[in-house]
């Protein structure tokens, strides 16, 4: 059996860095519609082809589309991969979900707000700031654990 292809981009690099025991170290991102600039890993995919995803495993994604993408199969293949979190942004409508169930169809989503999605469609200096607060409260929770074994961090988001 031939496996399917993977999709354009970052997908190929990013598994073969995943065989070597690496991951990227942020969200990859799945281009439905159009382009878009993005410093982390970006792969490009066709709504309706069939792709291989497995390397997507423990990882998170979100999925940009745009008001005219038809979603069909992409997103229960994708989350048979069982990838850390999925989401899917539609930039031209300018909203945002959390996926929660896409087995076989999106049936279970949360809704970002309105102020998440410009934020991540612009500059991202929200998230940004808000994974350098966890990032840092990461660090402070190690360092508690390695000088006291049973120290347990009041709040840590993961």
């Amino acid at each position: 059996m031939i496996a399917p292809p993977y999709p354009r981009g970052a997908a190929r690099a990013i598994a073969d860095a995943r065989a070597n025991g690496m991951k990227p170290s942020g969200v990859v991102l799945v281009v439905l519609a159009g382009h878009f600039d993005w410093p982390n890993p970006t792969v490009y995919a066709t709504p309706g082809e069939t792709y291989r995803w497995d390397w997507l495993k423990g990882l998170s994604v979100v999925v940009l589309t745009d008001g005219k993408t038809r979603l069909k199969q992409i997103l229960s293949d994708i989350e048979l991969a069982e990838p850390h979190q999925v989401d899917v942004i539609d930039a031209e409508r300018r909203r945002g979900w959390l996926v929660t169930g896409a087995s076989p169809r999106i049936v279970k989503t949360v809704r970002w707000p309105r102020a998440w999605v410009e934020d991540w469609l612009g500059d991202g200096v929200w998230h940004r700031d808000l994974n350098n607060i966890k990032a840092v409260a990461v660090q402070a929770a190690e360092v508690a654990r390695q000088e006291k074994p049973t120290f347990e961090p009041e709040a840590i988001w993961t």
